[in-house]
């Protein structure tokens, strides 16, 4: 019996050392330094859950969903699941228009429009302003006006003063008979950046005679 228990108990130190995945994948996988859990207290312990927050977005051309996760310090994980009925969880009110996902070639866009100091409205959804302006053609080529109002507000909620959406979108007004409006609308565009066209429209709708 003793000699049965002596390799036994020399054999159990390295059983204690390696993790059962070791014995499933030969040779063992390594794990990324950014997946191992850190000993001791977290640097700033209290910094997290409090004032600090992940924005996620999901956008799966049907749906779109925008949570904000605290980041805790004691690790968590998040699931996110697109469910009809009540979730008891506070909803924006459904759309027919989903914002087009921004691609690669907006982000140059969005860094031009950036730099010359214009507001970018963190909280409105993200938009590709390149889809946005192709789907408002889109529905003005098909004469559908109020469509194509609707695709330049998704831009302009995002992107207030981007100049050619905020043009288009006095036109569209115009379109529409909305005439004080789009005369609002196009001295908005006009203190962002002056057009000689948008001003010789102004100058028609404001003449003395144009009413």
């Amino acid at each position: 019996m003793v000699s049965l228990l002596l390799p036994l108990l020399l054999l159990a130190p390295g059983c204690a050392s390696r993790s059962y995945t070791h014995y499933l994948i030969e040779p063992a996988p390594s794990i990324p330094a950014a997946m191992v859990e850190a000993e001791g207290t977290a640097v700033h312990p209290l910094s997290f859950g409090s004032t600090t927050a992940m924005r996620v977005s999901w956008n799966d051309g049907t749906t779109l969903t925008e949570v904000e996760i605290p980041l805790l310090a004691s690790g968590q994980r998040i699931v996110i699941a697109h469910a009809p009925g009540q979730t008891g969880v506070s909803t924006l009110p459904a759309s027919p228009l989903l914002p087009p996902p921004p691609t690669l070639a907006d982000a140059t866009l969005e860094e031009a429009y950036r730099q010359r100091g214009l507001p970018v409205v963190a909280e409105a959804p993200a938009i590709s302003l390149t889809d946005g302006r192709q789907r408002m053609q889109q529905a003005l080529a098909e004469g559908n006006h109020a469509l194509a109002l609707q695709w330049c507000e998704q831009v302009l909620a995002r992107y207030p003063s981007h100049p050619e959406t905020l043009r288009a979108k006095g036109s569209i007004l115009l379109l529409l008979g909305e005439r004080e409006k789009a005369i609002s609308v196009y001295e908005a565009a006009e203190e962002v950046e002056s057009d000689p066209a948008v001003r010789r429209q102004l100058e028609s709708l404001t003449a003395p005679d144009a009413r």
